[in-house]
């Protein structure tokens, strides 16, 4: 099994390279601004609903080796190809790569909804 899971990361190096950005997304993860290769990916997929109306779904992913992304958090700040995206979701640990889910514009901390009752 040892030398799978080595055959098994070689060949997600290569995939790595084969299928990366040329330029590397920075991860801003407190004060660190982290260089990290990433498979990114920006799909617009429209949905018909019944009954009328048209929902386009653009939820920009990338995926990148789980180690290159440690304490990468929700809300965390990515710049890639001069675009700034903030993290909404982080996948599983899978077999070393991990697809993290982003929302466009920069991260912040959410501000609190204060709800009035009227």
């Amino acid at each position: 099994m040892h030398r799978f899971h080595k055959r098994l990361m070689r060949a997600d190096a290569r995939i790595s390279r084969l299928f990366s950005e040329e330029c590397p997304a920075i991860l801003s993860i407190g004060s660190e601004r982290r260089p990290v290769m990433v498979i990114f990916e920006s799909p617009d997929a429209p949905v018909r609903v019944p009954g009328g109306g048209e929902i386009n779904d653009q939820a920009p992913a990338f995926s990148a080796l789980t180690e290159d992304i440690k304490g990468l958090s929700t809300n965390c700040t990515v710049e890639l190809n001069h675009e700034f995206y903030r993290v909404t979701h982080i996948g599983a640990d899978e077999m070393g790569r991990t697809r993290v889910t982003l929302g466009r514009g920069r991260g912040t901390s959410l501000p609190t909804i204060e709800w009035s009752k009227k």
